[in-house]
């Protein structure tokens, strides 16, 4: 081992003795006395011929890529937002908007009168109007219906009766039971009470919106016992603007209105027609079929109120209000000719 050492050694010592003797003919001095900032000097000497490159190389880069800050006298205007609101699809399609919506004719739906829902009005707890002759609405409401009742079955008519004795029913169940019935419909039965005493006549009533106080308290009097809370307020509004059903419960009030006018005039010479109106009675709002309510009489007038207290003069309005119906019913049944 120590043999191939001393060999390693003189091996070496022999390289650099003939490294000294080639750098003294080459005319360089020996190592031992070069300078130490020899290698230095050599690499400031050749690296200009490295850097320059390599720095022309990175600017070429960087414009090509744009990393370079762009001036603002030189950016490009942004083009302008297109308009947001004015150019909405509903603006675009108006025929979806609900105001330039045509309103449907009742004429498109011929439909044919089968079951009639009979509603007479009041009972039990709450007698209605009264007269000072001990009369009372609930009392000739129910006779009325029964005898009307009679009439629609005797000639081929289906009948729901939403009280047959004197109780109260809500007018929530009222309409419970109407709606439920697949009717196709509805007359509730009343008797008026007016302050003026002298005057008594006969008016029909359809479902739509009023600008007459008088008929506004008149509603509120009668929408006392609905059974309907306030967060059912939207639902029944949105009821008085149904075009159709609102335009035959029109159909229907013209017909009973002008056979009661026209059948009880005879009897009652003072009678007045109080006409067809409109009003948000809860029992016509909450009902899904064509509905009215018909005023058959007046009992603060007091001689229309002592003719309430008979029948005979009861089974006439019976009559009247039959008449009507039938009326309304055979032109609904009538042949619709192509083209009208």
């Amino acid at each position: 081992m120590r043999g191939v050492h001393i060999n390693r050694v003189k091996r070496q010592v022999l390289r650099q003795a003939v490294a000294e003797n080639l750098d003294t003919i080459r005319g360089l001095p020996p190592r031992a006395l070069r300078p130490r900032r020899r290698f230095g000097r050599l690499f400031l000497r050749r690296a200009p011929l490295v850097i320059i490159p390599l720095i022309l190389a990175g600017f070429a880069f960087i414009s090509s890529t744009g990393v370079t800050r762009p001036a603002k006298a030189v950016t490009a205007p942004a083009p302008p937002k297109a308009p947001h609101i004015r150019l909405t699809q509903a603006s675009m399609t108006p025929m979806l908007m609900p105001d330039t919506l045509e309103p449907v004719s009742a004429s498109a739906f011929p439909l044919s009168v089968h079951r009639v829902v009979l509603d007479a009005g009041h009972g039990g707890t709450d007698p209605g109007a009264s007269s000072i002759s001990n009369v009372s609405e609930k009392e000739i409401t129910l006779d009325i219906e029964k005898r009307l009742a009679a009439l629609l079955r005797k000639n081929g008519f289906e009948v729901v009766a939403t009280r047959n004795d004197d109780r109260l029913i809500p007018l929530r169940e009222r309409a419970r039971l109407a709606n439920g019935s697949s009717s196709d419909i509805f007359v509730s039965i009343h008797v008026n009470s007016i302050p003026h005493p002298s005057n008594h006549g006969v008016e029909t009533y359809y479902l739509g919106p009023t600008n007459d106080p008088t008929l506004t308290q008149l509603a509120a009097a009668e929408n006392r016992t609905s059974g309907y809370a306030l967060a059912d307020l939207r639902k029944l509004l949105d009821r008085v603007y149904a075009d159709v059903r609102r335009d035959e419960s029109q159909r229907l009030a013209n017909a009973v209105q002008l056979q009661m006018f026209s059948g009880l005039r005879g009897v009652d010479p003072g009678l007045e027609n109080w006409g067809v109106k409109r009003a948000p009675f809860i029992v016509l709002v909450a009902t899904e079929m064509p509905a009215i309510l018909a005023e058959v009489g007046c009992l603060s007038n007091e001689r229309e109120a002592e003719m309430l207290r008979s029948g005979a003069y009861r089974e006439q309005i019976a009559q009247a209000l039959f008449h009507g119906i039938h009326a309304y019913a055979s032109a609904n049944d009538a042949p619709q000719k192509k083209g009208t």
